[in-house]
């Protein structure tokens, strides 16, 4: 189809153009079977149906790929964890959702064994902060409304929630497929889509020897190396299921086989953090600049500091010398609570134990101490002493690392020159460390995590492994 004149060109000659250029096109292509001549502002239109259509991944130079095609027929993990593999279920939750269709609920995935037979899907209920985090990259304002559709049990969850209210989700039974394989923490489910937009998913069991450190390494690197074009492109406006639809297609085949499920991704991710921003939830990218805390010139790269705003605490935080995040804040405040602290007083030491707080304006200092006044008493109403006993020593070795990050930075302040080269690249180093922690004291003062030894003996992995790092960095 060509017309005579692009002005006549309608969205829906667009839209039918795209739809008969295949499975693979290139938006030059559609432009010459809508018309004859060059029209920047065509093409445009043609880039802007593509990007808004949300059926097809393009790449810079507008090389277009179906969803369809790029899917169909690709492998990918999904780990049980070892409550689930006890239960003989496991929960749909993210699992599958950035590799079928959008419009494919969660729960409508159609998961096949290798004979062909559906697995059942079956009616669990369980406390809240048990099935939350087999949730949580459904992002922050999707996984409410998940829970309420999935089953009409949930209600309740509208007037609010509480970690140990119980909800009702739909989950598929697996119980014969671990009991014949011999099913054990590490194995996966070694997953290929059959019907991207049916949602129609086949599996096979792929025993934890089978998948190498290398291959595991290689997979993450290049889902890596992918987010951070991915957040180049969009920043934070996609959502989380949408971010790591993208993230598959840019690392592509890099990714190789038999690599890591999306969960164990983002737990051993080096740049890609779950960060909550408001009622939204997105992932960033180290160094990306969407850190929790802003900063001025001596603090780590990606952390800028703004004009002061009285509706930031943070901000005003920052100000006065404490790049703090809302996680290390908590974590000051749960570790103090731990501690049997009932006194906002011991709380403020804790935070400004090193350096008086000292702000000239006298509004921003009332703001920022009734916020954080008015925090603490929130989480100390809402503590859980037994849910925390597990976790606490590993708050408080954080907490410690954060103690000693800030004490440098403030000696850094009261130089009477620049930081120089060695200074900076420690800021650096400090940054990443900062970052890892950050992401593992988010996930302990979660009142939903409740770890079990396994997790516990990751996360202590984990930081101890960036406690060394900064031992070692200040060492120097």
């Amino acid at each position: 189809m060509k017309s005579e004149s692009v002005a006549e060109i309608t969205s829906r000659d667009i839209e039918a153009a795209i739809a008969a250029a295949g499975e693979r096109f290139t938006v030059s292509a559609v432009m010459k079977q809508l018309s004859n001549g060059r029209s920047d502002v065509l093409r445009r239109r043609i880039e802007r149906a593509v990007a808004s259509g949300g059926n097809c991944f393009y790449d810079e130079k507008w090389h277009c790929r179906s969803r369809k095609d790029f899917f169909n027929g690709r492998s990918f993990l999904v780990t049980p964890d070892e409550w689930e593999i006890s239960q003989g279920i496991l929960f749909p939750g993210h699992r599958f959702v950035p590799f079928v269709h959008e419009g494919v609920f969660p729960s409508n995935v159609e998961l096949k064994n290798v004979d062909g037979k559906n697995v059942q899907v079956k009616k669990l209920i369980a406390p809240l902060g048990r099935s939350f985090h087999y949730h949580i990259l459904l992002g922050s304002e999707q996984i409410f409304d998940f829970m309420l559709a999935d089953d009409p049990a949930n209600e309740s969850l509208k007037s609010g929630a509480d970690r140990n209210d119980f909800v009702t989700l739909s989950v598929f039974d697996l119980a014969d497929f671990y009991r014949e394989n011999d099913f054990t923490f590490g194995d996966a489910l070694l997953c290929t889509v059959e019907d991207h937009s049916g949602g129609v998913v086949s599996f096979r069991y792929l025993s934890g020897a089978e998948r190498s450190a290398a291959g595991r390494e290689k997979w993450i690197k290049a889902m890596d190396d992918a987010a951070e074009i991915v957040w180049r492109k969009f920043q934070d406006y996609l959502d989380i299921p949408e971010q790591l639809a993208w993230i598959c297609y840019h690392a592509g085949d890099n990714a190789g086989e038999y690599g890591a499920s999306l969960d164990e991704f983002i737990a051993s991710s080096n740049k890609v953090q779950l960060r909550p921003e408001g009622d939204h939830a997105v992932l960033t990218v180290a160094g990306s600049g969407m850190d929790d805390s802003p900063s001025d010139d001596l603090l780590p790269e990606g952390l800028s500091l703004s004009a002061n705003e009285l509706d930031d605490p943070l901000k005003i935080l920052a100000n006065a010398g404490f790049p703090l995040t809302i996680n290390e804040i908590d974590g000051f405040m749960l570790d103090a609570i731990y501690g049997r602290e009932s006194s906002f007083d011991g709380v403020k030491s804790r935070i400004f134990g090193y350096q008086e707080l000292d702000l000239k304006d006298d509004v921003q200092q009332a703001v920022l101490l009734n916020f954080l006044e008015e925090r603490f008493e929130t989480l100390m109403e809402n503590y859980n002493r037994a849910d925390d006993e597990s976790k606490a020593d590993l708050r408080s070795q954080i907490m410690e690392a954060v103690s000693r990050k800030l004490e440098y930075i403030a000696a850094l302040s009261n130089l009477d020159r620049d930081p120089n080269e060695s200074e900076h690249a420690k800021l650096h180093t400090l940054a990443d460390i900062d970052v890892k922690l950050g992401e593992a004291l988010k996930l302990i003062n979660h009142p939903g995590f409740t770890p079990d030894e396994k997790e516990l003996d990751r996360l202590t992995e984990l930081i101890d492994d960036q406690l060394s790092r900064q031992e070692e960095l200040f060492a120097d």
